[in-house]
């Protein structure tokens, strides 16, 4: 017969005032109902009319008697017991006592706070599954027993084998793993996990025995989260599971603002597409004088709707294409290209914008072999480096287009004669919205999406990306093609 639902909480206080605090505050943050004893008799009787309801017990030391009856029928009858006490050396002592107190809080001015934190946490554990990895059955029965107290939900494996096949079907939250399982180490195993669950999806905690002072690096270069000596208390391991599902559930939370942000920036882009090419060919209309003639003065004001209108255009069209990235949505239509047919039509274009500001376009482009890419994103991949060039460079300047084959993969190098970029600004130049000392010469809007959208289709195809640069010597960007692509 499956096991009656135990769907209580007992709060046993002598203050009433704070007791009845609890109870509103647990059953509106949980939907738990909440049973009330101000007396040790009373919390007596509860627990042993509700016993197989009761999921958890709150009891205060002040209580009388509280240790020589309540703490005893509690562990008796195995309910988790959150331990409230203005002592913690009593609490510890309390907690030796009974193996079913989970956490003990202290007396203080925020203790309904305090404790509410707890019961949340607690509730929260309900929906928390643990995979325990060990060889040895009595820690792996030990540590479930445990963890079962805390309401969260074990799972078990006995060897890393069985452990890779069950994170291979799910994800856990939170994974203890051993130091010496029978078929490999457990550092082995969480670097084995960790190429396929992040930090902010699983926490790892490793666990060894072991006196080798090392063996708590190792565990964590090779991707754990935390570590635990063996012997540890109770408490200690619990403190330790909370403060790392803290964290993933943190890092989830924010990972899940990030798509949301993406998903709201893609969607005010796109319907701003709209109006701002519609602005940018009404003032196209105006310019050209189909709409009548047109007085100098007027000229010039429609030619600045149109120019602010196409810079506009621009900056949505790189919201969109960041968007898109940031939201793990960017395809990549494989298929076999020329990269000098590419370069040499992107070229064309951008000879317009480098005419302006009488800046040379010099390109040498070697006899290639074809590689593996998408030309629609390799073409953006170039417009924006060109562009970037352009933007960056002096008046009267050269800028050099080179492809070159170097062993196995191919070099494109776009090098310009401007200002050049400072050492401590390289690190974030292909951060989105980064923006170095550097400005535009012609007076150009930067938005510092340019080269973000360079890095992330670069490295879309397992391409590299170099930047050579000092203050005064210009720039040069290059980027690596593999000859051969992943699928072959």
């Amino acid at each position: 017969m499956p096991s009656e639902k135990k769907e209580y909480i007992l709060i046993a206080m002598a203050d009433l005032d704070i007791a009845t605090k609890l109870k509103k505050g647990i059953e509106s943050a949980c939907a738990i109902p909440c049973l009330v004893a101000v007396r040790p008799s009373e919390g007596f009787n509860t627990v042993t009319q509700y016993s197989d309801k009761l999921q958890l017990a709150i009891l205060d030391t002040t209580l009388t008697e509280i240790s020589e009856s309540l703490l005893f029928v509690t562990a008796e009858h195995s309910i988790p017991t959150l331990l409230i006490s203005d002592d913690y050396t009593e609490a510890c002592s309390s907690c030796t006592m009974s193996p079913t107190i989970i956490d003990t809080v202290l007396t203080s001015d925020e203790l309904v706070a305090n404790v509410l934190e707890v019961v949340e946490r607690l509730h929260k554990n309900k929906d928390t599954e643990v995979l325990i990895v060990d060889s040895s059955a009595s820690i792996r029965h030990y540590l479930s027993y445990v963890i079962s107290n805390y309401m969260l939900n074990p799972k078990t494996a006995r060897s890393g084998k069985e452990a890779l096949a069950l994170t291979d079907i799910q994800s856990f939250p939170l994974i203890l793993i051993d130091a010496y399982l029978n078929d490999m180490s457990g550092i082995e195993l969480t670097r084995l996990i960790r190429q396929k669950h992040p930090p902010e999806r699983t926490s790892i905690i490793g666990i060894s025995g072991n006196s080798d002072m090392h063996i708590s690096a190792m565990f964590l270069k090779s991707g754990a989260s935390d570590f635990l000596n063996k012997p540890f208390k109770r408490e200690e391991l619990y403190c330790r599971m909370v403060q790392n599902l803290k964290v993933t559930e943190l890092l989830h939370y924010l990972e899940q603002l990030n798509d949301i942000k993406n998903k709201m920036l893609g969607m005010a882009a796109h319907d701003l597409v709209t109006p701002i090419t519609g602005i940018q060919g009404l003032a196209s209309i105006l310019k050209e004088g189909y709409a009548g003639e047109l007085t100098e003065q007027q000229k010039e004001i429609a030619d600045a709707i149109f120019s602010a209108s196409d810079d506009m255009l621009t900056l949505v069209t790189d919201i969109l294409d960041v968007s898109t990235i940031e939201s793990g949505l960017l395809s990549i239509e494989r298929k076999p290209v020329q990269l000098n047919e590419i370069i040499a039509r992107r070229v064309a274009l951008a000879e317009l914008s480098a005419n302006r500001k009488s800046i040379t376009l010099i390109t040498t482009l070697d006899p290639l072999e074809e590689i593996h890419g998408d030309p629609k994103r390799i073409g953006q991949l170039v417009d924006n480096l060109l562009s970037n060039a352009i933007k960056f460079s002096y008046p009267n300047t050269t800028i050099s287009i080179k492809t070159e084959k170097i062993k196995n993969y191919i070099k494109l190098s776009v090098k310009d004669e401007g200002p050049g970029i400072a050492d401590n600004e390289l690190e974030q130049l292909f951060t989105p919205f980064s923006k170095g000392a550097a400005i535009p010469t012609g007076d150009e809007p930067s938005h510092g999406l340019g080269l973000h959208i360079v890095k992330r289709i670069a490295s879309a195809h397992n391409c590299s990306v170099d930047v050579a640069s000092s203050l005064g010597n210009g720039t040069e960007f290059s980027i690596s093609f593999p000859l051969r692509s992943d699928e072959e």
